[in-house]
């Protein structure tokens, strides 16, 4: 009899054994708060957030979750998506954090964890447009991000015609080529574009600010309390230290 019991306790182990390796990845929500299970982190796929094929040069939020990974000793999956994605990252529990730009649509989807580092988001038309405020927008086509809200005045304002493109680098060509009036994105998306693009940048105006910005790292309401705090005094260890600093000179 108890070499039957024997038997069965090891035919049972390899199955406890599948499960517990399966939790971080699997559906269960609530997996990712517990200790030492893999944080999945999602970030915005367009240059310089992320980059690829540039060794040594993950990416700009690529880096700074790098670092925020060592700092608060917690291991984590980095991936990356187009940013109207990131929500979807978060609602269907494939994600357990995002880094995304603040506002109301966020604070009600998730949980606020610290905010990394400011930018503006900036219009960038040609010299001959005329167009040096958001006020001039109006009656024109405006090369926008799709599922990006940038300011009442241009999100709300239907006299704006909006154009949906997939990044800046996209609305920087159709600029060129006269099929959009402006575009619009954060300064430092619009200033990579135009350094990559390979077009002259003396035919168009200097860029206008719009707002003054943060991009937050954001959780899922279910990641645990003490996991978030954990993350919090992090961001701030890396701030105090100047290290998302120097990462943010690195992709200007």
């Amino acid at each position: 009899m108890l070499a039957l019991l024997l038997l069965l306790l090891l035919l049972l182990l390899p199955t406890t054994g599948a499960r517990a390796q399966q939790s971080p990845s699997g559906s269960a929500r609530g997996a990712s708060s517990a200790p030492g299970s893999m944080l999945r982190i999602l970030l915005n796929d367009v240059a310089p957030y992320t980059l690829h094929g540039e060794a040594g040069r993950p990416g700009m939020h690529h880096e700074i979750m790098l670092a925020l990974a060592r700092q608060a000793d917690l291991p984590v999956a980095l991936s990356s998506a187009v940013y109207v994605r990131l929500a979807l990252g978060l609602k269907d529990g494939s994600s357990d954090l995002v880094v995304g730009v603040e506002g109301p649509e966020w604070e009600a989807l998730a949980q606020r964890v610290a905010p990394l580092h400011a930018f503006k988001f900036v219009v960038l038309a040609k010299k001959t447009s005329g167009i040096r405020s958001v006020a001039q927008l109006k009656g024109k086509l405006l090369g926008v991000a799709r599922g990006a809200f940038y300011d009442d005045a241009i999100n709300k304002d239907d006299s704006i015609r909006k154009f949906g493109v997939s990044d800046p680098f996209q609305g920087v060509r159709m600029l060129v080529l006269d099929r959009l009036d402006a575009v619009i994105s954060s300064d430092y998306l619009l200033s990579y574009a135009l350094k990559q693009s390979g077009v002259d940048a003396t035919q168009f105006d200097s860029p206008f600010a719009v707002n003054e910005k943060s991009y937050v790292l954001y959780a899922s309401k279910d990641l645990g309390a003490e996991t978030v705090r954990r993350l919090q005094r992090a961001v701030e260890a890396l701030q105090k230290s100047g290290q998302i600093e120097r990462i943010l000179r690195n992709y200007q």
